[in-house]
């Protein structure tokens, strides 16, 4: 099924829901960000150790990529054989790297694990993961955090923001995209902020004509601002979602 699955939809310090996470099901599946508390909402949705066949990890704040030691490991000790792929931005294969082996280390070396392979994509071009395309931007974080797009023949593209507010980057990014996924920490726009707002993101989706735009990773103590500030905004030119853990979206056209 050509889906995209909500498997954590909370920012790092919610205590009610699983750090942000997406599954792209497609021709290839590819997991989005890897927080602390994603590997169990993952097995609440598969326990198959041969599903993904990727792991994008947008940048190296906990909540986004510390959950990857035990979901790699999982895979092994389930029986996983076949490679499986880690894509990041620039610079991201010793990061992550370090982060495996703080984990369990030695776990996944050659002699142990089945093969692990590292792909750094680069702003400004076209990476190809089987029929998949990829494509990524800088956004306005405390640390580099690069937004991901997946465009498919047939299907209908996905772009994920990860963390940080729009850029000029993002922004060209997003545009034409079908379904946009972007964090959205605060109800208001204001200051210096590194992070996604509400009137920010809806203003995005209108000007790059999405048909879809998923908002997540509010600040747990503002939800009930943010959703009261998404309906007085929603101008009904796309669908608005505020999707909840295990929610689906379809990608078939």
């Amino acid at each position: 099924m050509n889906e995209l699955v909500f498997v954590g939809t909370g920012e790092a310090l919610d205590p009610a829901l699983p750090n942000t996470s997406l599954l792209v099901r497609g021709p290839r599946t590819l997991l989005l960000d890897c927080g602390y508390a994603v590997p169990h909402a993952f097995w609440q949705i598969s326990q198959d150790v041969n599903l993904l066949d990727a792991v994008w990890i947008s940048h190296g704040h906990a909540d986004h990529c510390f959950g990857l030691p035990a979901l790699l490991l999982w895979m092994r000790l389930g029986g996983r054989t076949r490679e499986l792929t880690i894509l990041g931005g620039p610079g991201s294969r010793g990061r992550i790297g370090i982060i495996l082996e703080l984990g369990y280390p030695g776990s996944y070396a050659a002699s142990k694990c089945y093969p692990l392979s590292f792909v750094e994509l680069e702003p400004g071009a076209v990476g190809e993961f089987g029929p998949m395309s990829l494509r990524i931007a800088a956004s306005a974080h405390s640390i580099v955090n690069h937004a991901l797009r997946v465009d498919t023949p047939g299907l209908r593209s996905v772009m994920y923001s990860g963390d940080g507010a729009i850029t000029p980057g993002t922004r060209a990014l997003a545009t034409g995209v079908d379904v946009l996924v972007h964090e959205c920490f605060f109800a208001a726009p204001g200051g210096q902020r590194k992070h996604g707002d509400v009137e920010g993101c809806m203003a995005l989706a209108r000007e790059a004509r999405v048909q879809t735009l998923s908002l997540l990773h509010f600040a747990a103590e503002a939800k009930a601002e943010i959703r009261q500030r998404v309906a007085e905004l929603d101008d009904r030119a796309f669908e608005v979602l505020m999707p909840a853990v295990g929610d689906r979206v379809g990608l078939d056209l």
